[in-house]
């Protein structure tokens, strides 16, 4: 499979995680142990919905997903002060939250870095 089969799916992903953190933003941050943090989800949420509709509009610029890989990120930070704040449970969610931006935080790289290539 080529990595640059994956930009669109890329955008889309973003596109939908992004309307999840804006329309559900006390639940995520709830279920990660920080109610505290509703609003950095929802700002979250709003750079996840710009960066899948740049991704979707440029999808032959690395720039875009560059910019995704930024905002990987500021999430891997926001999920590390969960998991050191939460406990059982939700710590378990903000740890999984953490290796899963962390996976994803390669994958936007090795995608920029093939898009760049081609």
């Amino acid at each position: 499979m080529r990595l640059t089969s994956l930009v669109r799916p890329l955008g889309w992903f973003s596109l939908a995680l992004g309307a999840a953190e804006l329309l559900a933003p006390r639940k995520i941050a709830n279920a990660h142990g920080t109610p505290e943090g509703k609003n950095v989800v929802r700002g979250f949420g709003a750079r996840e919905i710009a960066a899948g509709a740049a991704v979707l509009a440029k999808p032959r610029s690395a720039v875009p997903l560059l910019a995704r890989a930024a905002g990987d990120v500021l999430d891997i930070g926001a999920a590390g002060v969960a998991a050191r704040k939460a406990s059982g449970g939700k710590r378990a969610m903000a740890l999984a939250s953490l290796a899963t931006v962390t996976a994803f935080l390669a994958l936007d790289l090795l995608v920029a870095r093939a898009v760049a290539r081609s």
